[in-house]
């Protein structure tokens, strides 16, 4: 099973439709770094800070003003992940079970159907069904 991140392209892409919600004070570190239970929630992901710009959830229009900033899971690595974390915790959360990897699956790995179906109604009752649909793919980077 698998769960949903974004991943950089590096062309002149123009974006996607997300929610971007704000998140209690007390769940980020005095400087916008997301806190450590939060690193810990999302631990195979690279957390990053990113620009995006309020739309209108009716029109799909942006809204006038500027762009703000906010935190995003991005797809991470396997080095990454053993960087941040170590080999023993990649041992013992992974490695044990016989998986070998995180992050270098080329086929056969499905999106967890409770997880994808709240993504789905999410994207639905915020009006970006669309782009959901259009712009994610599964790990063969090519099925919609």
């Amino acid at each position: 099973m698998a769960s949903l991140s974004v991943e950089y392209v590096d062309h002149n892409y123009p974006g996607f439709l997300a929610a971007a919600f704000e998140v209690a004070a007390d769940e980020l570190m005095a400087d916008g770094i997301p806190s450590q239970p939060f690193l810990e929630r999302e631990e195979e992901f690279d957390i990053i800070t990113v620009p995006y710009v309020p739309v209108d959830p009716v029109s799909q229009k942006v809204i006038a003003g500027p762009s703000q900033q906010g935190v995003i899971c991005q797809r991470g690595s396997d080095e990454l992940y053993i960087q941040r974390w170590g080999q023993d915790r990649f041992q013992e959360y992974y490695g044990q079970y016989g998986i070998q990897t995180i992050w270098n699956w080329t086929e056969g790995l499905r999106p967890c159907p409770v997880y994808l179906r709240h993504c789905y109604l999410a994207a639905e009752k915020l009006g970006c069904l669309d782009s959901f649909l259009d712009e994610t793919y599964l790990v063969d980077r090519t099925t919609k």
